[in-house]
Protein backbone atom coordinates (compact mmCIF):
# COMPACT_ATOMS: atom_id res chain seq x y z
CA UNK A 1 0.00 0.00 0.00
CA UNK A 2 1.39 3.34 -0.92
CA UNK A 3 0.01 5.15 2.17
CA UNK A 4 -0.71 3.50 5.32
CA UNK A 5 -2.38 5.05 8.30
CA UNK A 6 -1.75 3.30 12.00
CA UNK A 7 -3.06 3.68 15.52
CA UNK A 8 -2.46 2.86 19.15
CA UNK A 9 -3.97 3.41 22.47
CA UNK A 10 -1.99 4.30 25.57
CA UNK A 11 -3.01 4.98 29.00
CA UNK A 12 -1.67 3.70 32.62
CA UNK A 13 -4.28 2.49 35.24
CA UNK A 14 -6.76 3.99 32.72
CA UNK A 15 -5.20 7.88 33.49
CA UNK A 16 -3.80 9.97 30.72
CA UNK A 17 -5.52 8.11 27.57
CA UNK A 18 -4.18 8.98 24.32
CA UNK A 19 -3.80 7.70 21.27
CA UNK A 20 -1.39 8.24 17.94
CA UNK A 21 -1.75 7.95 14.29
CA UNK A 22 1.08 7.39 12.17
CA UNK A 23 1.27 7.83 8.49
CA UNK A 24 3.95 6.19 6.73
CA UNK A 25 4.10 6.67 2.71
CA UNK A 26 5.83 4.27 0.67
CA UNK A 27 7.23 2.78 3.54
CA UNK A 28 9.09 5.62 5.45
CA UNK A 29 7.37 7.64 7.84
CA UNK A 30 5.67 10.68 6.96
CA UNK A 31 5.26 12.88 10.00
CA UNK A 32 3.90 15.77 8.57
CA UNK A 33 1.16 13.97 9.14
CA UNK A 34 1.21 12.25 12.44
CA UNK A 35 -1.93 13.45 14.63
CA UNK A 36 -2.14 13.12 18.57
CA UNK A 37 -5.38 12.55 20.28
CA UNK A 38 -6.65 12.81 24.17
CA UNK A 39 -9.41 10.41 24.74
CA UNK A 40 -12.29 12.61 25.49
CA UNK A 41 -15.32 10.02 25.85
CA UNK A 42 -14.10 6.91 27.53
CA UNK A 43 -13.81 6.90 30.99
CA UNK A 44 -11.51 4.07 32.78
CA UNK A 45 -8.72 1.78 30.80
CA UNK A 46 -11.07 0.90 27.60
CA UNK A 47 -8.89 0.49 24.55
CA UNK A 48 -11.74 -1.02 22.37
CA UNK A 49 -14.16 2.03 23.14
CA UNK A 50 -10.80 4.16 22.99
CA UNK A 51 -9.95 3.02 19.37
CA UNK A 52 -13.81 3.48 18.11
CA UNK A 53 -13.40 6.83 19.31
CA UNK A 54 -10.07 7.87 17.92
CA UNK A 55 -11.16 6.10 14.30
CA UNK A 56 -14.08 8.35 14.33
CA UNK A 57 -12.85 11.07 14.47
CA UNK A 58 -10.27 10.65 12.43
CA UNK A 59 -12.13 10.35 9.43
CA UNK A 60 -15.27 11.79 10.52
CA UNK A 61 -13.02 14.85 10.00
CA UNK A 62 -11.70 14.22 6.52
CA UNK A 63 -15.53 13.25 5.67
CA UNK A 64 -16.76 16.62 7.01
CA UNK A 65 -13.28 18.51 5.08
CA UNK A 66 -14.47 16.63 1.88
CA UNK A 67 -17.80 18.11 2.17
CA UNK A 68 -16.70 21.85 2.49
CA UNK A 69 -13.99 21.07 -0.44
CA UNK A 70 -17.10 20.19 -2.48
CA UNK A 71 -19.19 23.21 -1.46
CA UNK A 72 -16.60 25.63 -2.42
CA UNK A 73 -16.57 23.63 -5.47
CA UNK A 74 -20.03 23.93 -6.46
CA UNK A 75 -20.23 27.49 -7.28
CA UNK A 76 -18.35 26.74 -10.15
CA UNK A 77 -20.73 25.54 -12.68
CA UNK A 78 -22.74 22.21 -13.48
CA UNK A 79 -19.70 20.01 -13.95
CA UNK A 80 -17.88 21.34 -11.25
CA UNK A 81 -21.33 21.10 -9.16
CA UNK A 82 -21.26 17.31 -10.17
CA UNK A 83 -17.59 16.89 -9.69
CA UNK A 84 -18.56 18.01 -6.00
CA UNK A 85 -21.29 15.76 -5.82
CA UNK A 86 -19.80 12.56 -6.36
CA UNK A 87 -16.75 13.76 -3.68
CA UNK A 88 -19.23 14.00 -1.49
CA UNK A 89 -19.89 9.78 -1.41
CA UNK A 90 -17.58 8.38 1.26
CA UNK A 91 -16.03 5.38 -0.85
CA UNK A 92 -15.07 7.97 -3.70
CA UNK A 93 -12.42 9.87 -0.84
CA UNK A 94 -9.27 8.76 -2.03
CA UNK A 95 -6.98 12.12 -1.91
CA UNK A 96 -6.54 11.46 1.66
CA UNK A 97 -7.62 8.20 2.75
CA UNK A 98 -4.93 5.69 3.53
CA UNK A 99 -4.80 2.61 1.16
CA UNK A 100 -4.31 0.44 4.75
CA UNK A 101 -5.52 1.23 8.17
CA UNK A 102 -3.38 -1.10 10.35
CA UNK A 103 -4.78 -1.22 14.19
CA UNK A 104 -2.54 -1.90 17.01
CA UNK A 105 -4.39 -5.44 18.52
CA UNK A 106 -6.39 -7.99 17.87
CA UNK A 107 -10.10 -8.97 17.45
CA UNK A 108 -11.18 -6.65 19.59
CA UNK A 109 -9.66 -3.58 18.93
CA UNK A 110 -10.50 -4.29 14.72
CA UNK A 111 -14.20 -4.74 15.23
CA UNK A 112 -13.81 -1.38 17.32
CA UNK A 113 -12.68 0.03 14.37
CA UNK A 114 -14.65 -1.50 11.77
CA UNK A 115 -17.77 -0.70 13.33
CA UNK A 116 -16.74 3.40 13.45
CA UNK A 117 -15.72 3.10 9.55
CA UNK A 118 -18.73 1.38 8.76
CA UNK A 119 -21.01 4.19 10.18
CA UNK A 120 -19.25 6.62 7.83
CA UNK A 121 -19.13 4.74 4.53
CA UNK A 122 -16.08 4.06 4.33
CA UNK A 123 -16.14 0.30 5.14
CA UNK A 124 -14.39 -0.07 1.75
CA UNK A 125 -11.04 0.77 3.23
CA UNK A 126 -8.58 -1.99 3.75
CA UNK A 127 -7.92 -2.42 7.56
CA UNK A 128 -5.73 -4.68 9.62
CA UNK A 129 -5.15 -5.83 13.29
CA UNK A 130 -1.53 -6.59 14.60
CA UNK A 131 -1.93 -8.62 17.68
CA UNK A 132 1.77 -8.57 19.53
CA UNK A 133 2.59 -11.81 21.13
CA UNK A 134 2.40 -14.21 18.04
CA UNK A 135 2.64 -10.74 14.94
CA UNK A 136 -0.85 -12.31 14.34
CA UNK A 137 -2.56 -10.14 11.36
CA UNK A 138 -6.62 -9.85 11.71
CA UNK A 139 -8.46 -9.54 8.99
CA UNK A 140 -11.62 -8.49 8.81
CA UNK A 141 -14.35 -11.52 8.36
CA UNK A 142 -11.87 -13.83 8.73
CA UNK A 143 -11.61 -16.20 12.31
CA UNK A 144 -8.13 -17.18 12.31
CA UNK A 145 -5.32 -15.09 11.71
CA UNK A 146 -2.46 -14.80 9.55
CA UNK A 147 0.60 -15.88 10.88
CA UNK A 148 3.29 -14.93 7.51
CA UNK A 149 6.43 -15.11 10.44
CA UNK A 150 8.71 -12.86 11.84
CA UNK A 151 10.81 -12.53 8.81
CA UNK A 152 8.27 -11.75 6.24
CA UNK A 153 9.05 -8.48 4.66
CA UNK A 154 5.40 -7.41 4.93
CA UNK A 155 5.63 -8.51 8.75
CA UNK A 156 8.54 -6.40 9.33
CA UNK A 157 7.31 -3.31 7.82
CA UNK A 158 3.96 -3.23 10.01
CA UNK A 159 6.17 -3.85 13.32
CA UNK A 160 7.76 -0.44 11.94
CA UNK A 161 4.48 0.92 11.76
CA UNK A 162 2.96 -0.41 14.93
CA UNK A 163 6.23 -0.09 16.94
CA UNK A 164 6.53 3.83 15.90
CA UNK A 165 2.36 4.22 16.73
CA UNK A 166 3.80 3.25 20.58
CA UNK A 167 6.67 5.81 20.32
CA UNK A 168 4.31 8.69 19.89
CA UNK A 169 1.34 7.46 21.96
CA UNK A 170 3.71 6.42 24.75
CA UNK A 171 5.72 9.75 24.46
CA UNK A 172 2.56 11.87 24.60
CA UNK A 173 1.47 10.05 27.19
CA UNK A 174 4.27 10.84 29.44
CA UNK A 175 4.49 14.42 28.26
CA UNK A 176 0.68 15.14 29.52
CA UNK A 177 1.94 13.30 32.87
CA UNK A 178 5.02 15.21 33.34
CA UNK A 179 3.37 18.18 32.73
CA UNK A 180 0.67 17.60 35.52
CA UNK A 181 3.25 16.80 37.78
CA UNK A 182 4.45 19.98 37.08
CA UNK A 183 1.23 21.92 37.33
CA UNK A 184 0.43 20.12 40.56
CA UNK A 185 3.22 22.02 42.45
CA UNK A 186 1.15 25.46 42.04
CA UNK A 187 -1.84 23.32 44.34
CA UNK A 188 0.69 23.85 47.30
CA UNK A 189 0.33 27.59 47.09
CA UNK A 190 -1.35 28.83 49.54
CA UNK A 191 -5.03 29.95 48.39
CA UNK A 192 -4.67 30.29 44.58
CA UNK A 193 -7.58 28.15 43.74
CA UNK A 194 -8.73 26.61 40.01
CA UNK A 195 -9.32 30.08 38.34
CA UNK A 196 -5.92 31.80 39.25
CA UNK A 197 -3.95 28.57 38.43
CA UNK A 198 -5.28 28.04 35.29
CA UNK A 199 -4.76 32.30 34.82
CA UNK A 200 -1.13 31.44 35.59
CA UNK A 201 -1.08 28.70 33.05
CA UNK A 202 -2.89 30.50 30.01
CA UNK A 203 -0.64 33.32 29.94
CA UNK A 204 3.01 31.36 30.32
CA UNK A 205 1.90 28.09 29.24
CA UNK A 206 3.94 25.75 31.68
CA UNK A 207 5.20 25.99 35.17
CA UNK A 208 8.69 26.08 33.95
CA UNK A 209 8.04 29.80 32.15
CA UNK A 210 6.50 31.04 34.99
CA UNK A 211 9.23 30.46 37.12
CA UNK A 212 11.16 32.51 34.94
CA UNK A 213 8.55 35.26 34.70
CA UNK A 214 9.39 38.99 36.49
CA UNK A 215 7.34 39.64 39.04
CA UNK A 216 6.01 42.22 37.09
CA UNK A 217 4.91 39.68 34.43
CA UNK A 218 2.90 37.79 37.17
CA UNK A 219 1.17 40.56 38.68
CA UNK A 220 0.43 41.29 35.13
CA UNK A 221 -1.66 38.12 35.19
CA UNK A 222 -5.89 38.30 36.48
CA UNK A 223 -6.27 37.83 40.24
CA UNK A 224 -2.58 38.67 41.10
CA UNK A 225 -1.71 42.06 42.58
CA UNK A 226 2.32 43.06 43.58
CA UNK A 227 1.59 41.21 47.14
CA UNK A 228 0.68 38.17 45.62
CA UNK A 229 3.01 38.11 42.38
CA UNK A 230 5.71 38.18 45.25
CA UNK A 231 4.69 35.93 47.36
CA UNK A 232 4.07 33.36 44.52
CA UNK A 233 7.35 33.99 43.31
CA UNK A 234 9.03 33.49 46.46
CA UNK A 235 7.41 30.12 46.61
CA UNK A 236 8.58 29.04 43.12
CA UNK A 237 11.66 29.81 44.08
CA UNK A 238 11.97 28.08 47.30
CA UNK A 239 10.31 25.22 45.23
CA UNK A 240 13.26 25.22 43.17
CA UNK A 241 15.72 25.24 45.64
CA UNK A 242 14.19 22.16 47.38
CA UNK A 243 14.03 20.07 44.00
CA UNK A 244 17.12 21.07 42.07
CA UNK A 245 14.89 22.49 39.40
Amino acid sequence: PRRIEGFDISNISGTFAVASLVSFKNGRPDRANYRRFKIKTVEGQDDFASMAEVVKRRYSRLLNESKVEGRESSAKGLESRLQAANRLKPELQTSNLPNLILIDGGKGQLNAACGELKKLGFEKIPIIGLAKEFEEIYVPGNSKPLRLGLNHPAVKLLQRIRDECHRVANSYNAQLRIKRISESVLDEFPGIGERRKQALLKKFGSVQRLKTATLEQIAAVPGFGGKAAAELKTFLEARSTLTGQ
